[in-house]
């Protein structure tokens, strides 16, 4: 019952030559490239049973032979994609349900109503080309996959890169994805081939994710603790990437900035800087905060106005315009090669586990919570003089301390470290939000004077804010020293 690990990219027909040529493939390779053809029927019942178990069964005719295997539902993070699977040589183009036998399995196929049940749903017929690879130590194996998935009437090109783990480092697959992607616009693919054709039989509604916790362990070593983290954060994203990019839901894009501020706590925690890491990760925060920014001002500022609907009407419009640009920028980026690299960066990063000094976790985790938590007192020590802009620093800081405690809770076990630790983030979540707010506040009076001097439809807008904007601000301020008192008295638990 091997573990299949293997990172998936798309590929664009016109840029296949470039592949059987590129270097990396030429000076790593051992033997020659075989190339065959794949026909690979997957198998369910009509209501899909096996795919409410988290199961896939397919059939697969290959160099004259049939093999049969079947999948559990894994994950996939940055394109890698890892499962268990379990493959086996049949005599013929059916299930051959004799030949499965591991216990997880045998509870599902061993029913007589399951084995009746089950047909033919979908098909793909794949030309394929495989190099073995030598790739600093590690046997990859290169699969180049062009053809169709066949669903009924329906059928689809796909074309697409594999390079699965035989033996070796995962992180050497990252490795060759940077070296193939540096002249090739390869682009991550999240979707298995099963997946697409399950599309065909059943709406797959996307919802925005929060975040999890990456699951860290008091006996974790540094390195573990930080592949958990960074997987943790990438997951976060990649699991918005969709929405965002649909524009139909703006939890998708705030969802996405939540994962990378989460992100870059965590590459600080760990001691992990890295200035092109970083401006690359700036960038694409850049691009959602735009967009951001315009969500909450056309969907959460503008209907709490007391504006007739003409002045609606009027305000709305420069406004969409405004977030429609702001959007497409923002699909634009996230479609472009520049941020597939920062994910097959950030996937490399992960998988070779950042190096450290320290031997157990607490010796990460411990001197950063003090030291982020005294550094948030120290700044927050005369709130009442604070600018805006210092305001707006204590807000991140807050946060960046309330993201640390959550990361490392876990590894602070015990009912007196629980309960002190459930204190502080509750005083945390509260500053963060009303300092958001007064951040909120002058960011939304900012814009709205800005795109009124070009909009004269904005005014009305402009004016109802000013007046709720003193209002609302005046009140944030008067509650922040009480928040704040909860802050500074709220027990730690490190």
């Amino acid at each position: 019952m091997p573990n299949e690990i293997e990172l998936k990219l798309r590929i664009a027909k016109e840029d296949i030559p470039h592949l059987r040529r590129h270097a990396a493939v030429r000076k790593h390779v051992t033997g020659k490239a075989v190339t065959r053809r794949l026909v690979s029927t997957y198998y369910d019942t009509p209501d899909l049973q096996l795919l409410d178990q988290r199961v896939s069964l397919r059939v697969r005719r290959m160099s004259g032979s049939w093999f049969q295997a079947v999948k559990a539902a894994g994950h996939s993070l940055a394109g890698l994609h890892q499962r268990l699977e379990w493959e086996d040589i049949i005599s013929k183009g059916e299930p051959d349900y004799t030949k499965i036998t591991d216990p997880s399995l045998t509870p599902i196929f061993d029913n007589p109503a399951l084995r009746q049940a089950l047909l033919p749903i979908f098909t793909t017929d794949m030309q394929r080309t495989e190099w073995q690879l030598d790739y600093q130590g590690s046997h990859i194996e290169l699969s180049l996959d062009d053809g169709l998935l066949i669903a009924g009437e329906h059928s689809q090109p796909m074309i697409e890169i594999e390079l699965e783990l035989k033996g070796g480092k995962v992180e050497h697959l990252f490795a060759l994805a940077l070296d193939m992607q540096s002249d090739i616009a390869l682009t991550i693919e999240n979707v298995s081939k099963a997946q697409r054709g399950y599309a065909y039989y059943r709406d797959f509604p996307q919802k925005p994710s929060g975040a999890k916790p990456a699951g860290l362990m008091p006996g974790d070593e540094p390195g573990e603790a930080f592949e958990k983290a960074g997987w943790e954060c990438l997951r976060q994203l990649q699991s918005n990437l969709s929405i965002a990019m649909q524009g139909d839901d703006p939890e998708g894009v705030h969802q996405m900035r939540v994962a990378l501020r989460r992100l870059k706590v965590a590459l600080s925690a760990f001691g992990c800087h890295d200035d092109m890491l970083s401006d690359e990760i700036d960038w694409i925060n850049d691009l959602l905060s735009r967009a951001r920014d315009l969500d909450v001002l056309l969907y959460d500022t503008l209907p709490g106005l007391r504006l007739t609907t003409d002045e609606l009407r009027q305000a709305q419009a420069p406004i969409a315009r405004a977030q429609k640009r702001a959007y497409s920028l923002l699909r634009n980026g996230l479609k472009q090669p520049r941020y597939q690299r920062l994910l097959l960066m950030l996937g490399h990063l992960f998988a070779t586990r950042q190096p450290t000094k320290h031997a157990t976790i607490t010796e990460i985790s411990t001197p950063h919570l003090r030291r982020t938590h005294k550094k948030l007192l120290k700044q927050g020590k005369h709130l009442g003089k604070l600018s805006v802009e210092k305001k707006h620093k204590l807000r991140r800081l807050a946060r960046r301390l309330r993201y640390s405690v959550e990361l490392f809770s876990s590894i602070y076990p015990g009912k007196k470290p629980e309960k002190r630790t459930a204190k502080l983030l509750d005083a945390l979540k509260h500053i963060q939000s009303n300092l958001g707010t007064l951040n909120d506040i002058a960011v939304t009076s900012q814009t709205l004077d800005n795109m009124s001097k070009r909009n004269p439809g904005l005014q009305p807008a402009r004016l109802a804010w000013q007046a709720i904007a003193r209002e609302r601000e005046k009140r944030h301020i008067d509650s922040l020293p009480s928040l704040w008192k909860t802050v500074r008295q709220a027990p730690v638990a490190w």
